[in-house]
């Protein structure tokens, strides 16, 4: 049965802003646009010059670097959650505070394409996880900052946020 796979997470599986990345989201197995969305970002972000990934365009507040930053940073906060909350483990998870984990770390060093490779290899693992945990999983849940949240919801954030990002990317670029 993937019943759990193939369903969309249930309002009640996420916090409320969660709903917008959420919602982007086609239906079908949630494993499948995991996978999928790969080379979607690695073809979007290939197509972007060191130059152009370090310059900061006006009114936004993060260089493209800083943005892949950025979603290394979530890939690897909700792949734990997920990972946590498929194990039962019900203890809360406290929040992230994205600015502080984007100005935390210096993106002037790493190549853009240094920054792919760890989102892609980061996107794997969290697929590789993904594949492996059983069906029921899927609808287990646990706290993340005061808000629960579903194994299910976390992997539908996680294609969602991407795609959120890369819509504005492929603004700021064009």
């Amino acid at each position: 049965m993937t019943t759990g796979i193939l369903e969309r997470p249930g309002a009640d599986e996420y916090a409320p802003y969660y709903g917008a990345y959420i919602d982007k989201i086609a239906d079908g197995d949630i494993r499948e646009l995991l996978e999928r969305q790969i080379s979607e970002f690695v073809d979007v972000l290939s197509e972007i010059s060191e130059e152009q990934a370090g310059v900061l365009h006006a009114p936004y507040s993060w260089t493209i670097k800083q943005v892949v930053g950025h979603l290394i940073d979530v890939e690897k906060v909700f792949g734990y959650r997920a990972h946590r909350f498929a194990c039962n483990d019900l203890r809360p998870i406290m929040g992230m505070e994205q600015e502080d984990f984007v100005a935390g770390l210096d993106y002037t060093k790493p190549l853009l394409s240094d920054l792919i490779v760890e989102l892609k290899c980061t996107r794997r693992s969290n697929l590789l996880f993904f594949k492996r945990i059983p069906d029921t999983a899927w609808s287990l849940y646990g706290k993340a900052d005061g808000n629960t949240v579903s194994v299910r919801a976390a992997a539908y954030i996680l294609v969602g946020h991407i795609a959120h990002h890369l819509e504005i990317i492929k603004k700021r670029i064009a």
